[in-house]
């Protein structure tokens, strides 16, 4: 396997590639630079679909594309649950953003963030800058309070898949997300994402029940598998958190003498 790869990035060398693209990702540089970005991507596409495949077994909610993959707004995005929790229960979409991206909203009455599912039957739900809530303090608080612990998602964790390293507030909101029947299921349904913002930067990700009488939320999309909103479609660089930096920092390693 290792004389494999070794192979792979023989050939982009003797090439002298000056662009390696992978979905939504942009490569560009000298060949060693570039040699380490594409490691890193496929490190992290990899890690989120196993991630995502171990989990499912236990029942999660998908939306896909997903982290480290990127989009400008709008974005379309779909949304389903694996078998164990179809049909999952008064589903509800959870957004955070970067402080940055949250000052660059519009004031209300104008929208700040806006959904909209194609149906059967078609609906649309609507943020306003209001109705984000800062996140910070240490430890990390954990939202949404009406979920049970373990699907909770952490300041932290937010703004380390937001690309700032995890040590910096967010703002995050959630609403209720009737989209089709008002139930999520295996088969995927797909929504629109349109952000209203100055300098967008903003995960999208989905919570939901497993019963119609549970008390509280109790299924989510797992904090490594959100959707992922930005200006355009970025570099490694904007998305290498400390999952990225791990990599990196193994190739180095490896490469001492």
């Amino acid at each position: 396997m290792k004389k494999e790869w070794k192979n792979i990035f023989n050939v982009l060398d003797e090439e002298s590639m000056a662009v390696f693209k992978l979905p939504c990702f942009t490569f560009s540089g000298e060949p060693k630079m570039k040699r380490k970005l594409i490691i890193t991507a496929v490190f992290l596409l990899l890690f989120s679909a196993a991630t995502r495949a171990a989990l499912a077994r236990e029942g999660i909610i998908i939306i896909t594309p997903q982290w480290p993959v990127t989009q400008n707004t709008p974005a379309t995005f779909q949304i389903n649950v694996s078998k164990p929790s179809d049909p999952t229960y008064d589903p509800q979409i959870l957004l955070a953003m970067t402080v940055s991206c949250y000052n660059g909203l519009p004031d209300p009455p104008a929208h700040a963030v806006d959904i909209t599912w194609r149906g059967p039957p078609v609906g649309e739900v609507h943020f306003l800058k209001i109705d984000f809530e800062l996140l910070h303090g240490n430890p990390p608080p954990k939202v949404p309070p009406d979920t049970i612990s373990s699907v909770q998602y952490t300041r932290s964790s937010l703004s380390d898949h937001l690309g700032e390293g995890g040590s910096t507030d967010v703002y995050w909101a959630n609403a209720s997300f009737p989209i089709g029947d008002g139930k999520l299921h295996e088969a995927a349904q797909t929504f629109l994402v349109t952000l209203h913002s100055t300098a967008p930067k903003m995960l999208v990700y989905a919570i939901g029940k497993t019963s119609e009488v549970a008390d509280k939320y109790n299924i989510w999309v797992p904090p490594t598998n959100p959707g992922f909103v930005v200006p355009e479609p970025a570099t490694i660089a904007a998305v290498a958190t400390s999952l990225g930096a791990l990599g990196l920092y193994a190739i180095r390693r490896k490469r001492k003498p």
